[in-house]
């Protein structure tokens, strides 16, 4: 596949096997890097690499790298006014996804940013707001929802959050939140500007929790894929494989995790030696399934529904039905998790649906 291609020459160096694309090509691969949130990795590479592209097109990988370059350089600026005002009051915060990672890529400018996401220990978070709120002229003011706060400043989004990762089986929640609570602190540097962000061990944890949990809800793309991946490649000196693989049992996501590092590995030419376990044939049997979700559903599977919007009774039920068979699919991979979603949260949605339709 030629965004595969693609990819291994911006992440790892490796010639491009082509030196030219028609147009047909090229809208192909626009169009599918873009449904992955990889189009600024591959739009720069084709122009660093002096890909000879239509006029339109060559503009068009221009004129897409020019924008998310631009768009990196705001959501930075916000990223840094954040962690300044946080650091000066001594709140105790991580930054974590997003701007945080992207450092960790060979361009950082050309990785698609999202929202920033950040957490605030809870005896700190309502201190937070305040200071928020006073320095930014904002109010946090709505509906929370289960894990974070949203708002938007600079017409950046955030997420505040006051729980970083949200479990529905209650023993995984308990290790979990211990894990964080005992998390020592890693600076990054942004701009020159240090910010707090979770120590590489952990990070590869959450990056890795994050990507599942959206894959087995409703979907992911690549760009959550190549997170974790450049996590693993530039600190794979660093990481604690023996505390890695512990949590990783402790709370039943072992076999996932070497599922999710079969395609790292095969797909995206991750060193073997640089993922932290050996993978099993069984466990590596799931990436032609995984992979089948990604490039079906793209970013959090955003173009899998048959729905014009990501609301309403139709849409739910379709998302339910998808979430059931994706349940049944990892069963194997994540039991413990899958069975307590199914205890706690399918009830609550049937319920939910079954009211909607008898007030219609």
């Amino acid at each position: 596949m030629m965004l595969y291609s693609v990819l291994h020459n911006e992440l790892w160096q490796k010639p491009l096997p082509f030196t030219s694309l028609s147009h047909e090509q090229f809208v192909k691969l626009q169009q599918a890097s873009a449904k992955q949130t990889v189009e600024g990795l591959v739009m720069g590479a084709l122009i660093r690499n002096n890909v000879k592209l239509e006029r339109a097109d060559a503009l068009l990988a221009y004129s897409r790298t020019m924008m998310i370059e631009q768009l990196n350089r705001k959501v930075n600026a916000v990223a840094k006014e954040l962690a300044t005002i946080l650091a000066n009051d001594d709140i105790d915060y991580r930054i974590f996804k997003g701007q945080t990672l992207a450092l960790l890529y060979p361009h950082p400018e050309t990785r698609m940013p999202g929202d920033i996401d950040f957490y605030c220990v809870p005896n700190h978070f309502a201190r937070a707001q305040q200071l928020l709120q006073k320095a930014w002229g904002i109010t946090l003011g709505g509906e929370e929802s289960m894990q974070h706060r949203d708002f938007s400043y600079k017409d950046v989004p955030l997420e505040m959050h006051f729980c970083m990762m949200k479990f529905n089986s209650h023993a995984i929640q308990t290790y979990w939140d211990r894990l964080l609570a005992e998390a020592s602190i890693e600076q990054v540097s942004i701009e020159g500007v240090a910010v707090n962000t979770l120590p590489p061990t952990l990070n590869v944890l959450y990056t890795f929790l994050h990507l599942y949990h959206h894959l087995v809800e409703l979907g992911v793309g690549l760009r959550q894929f190549c997170d974790l991946l450049v996590l693993l490649h530039r600190h794979c000196e660093t990481i604690d494989r023996v505390a890695l693989e512990k949590h990783l049992r402790a709370m039943g996501f072992y076999r996932a995790f070497c599922a999710i590092g079969a395609v790292l590995i095969n797909k995206l030419n991750l060193p073997a030696n640089e993922f932290p376990f050996t993978i099993s044939a069984s466990d590596a049997q799931y990436q032609d399934a995984i992979l089948d979700i990604v490039f079906i559903g793209g970013n959090f599977g955003k173009h899998h529904s048959n729905t014009a919007v990501r609301s309403g009774m139709r849409y739910n039920i379709e998302a339910t039905m998808r979430k059931l068979r994706h349940y049944r699919l990892f069963w194997r991979l994540s039991p413990r998790e899958i069975r307590a979603t199914l205890v706690k949260e399918l009830p609550r949605k049937m319920v939910m649906l079954g009211f909607k339709r008898g007030n219609r």
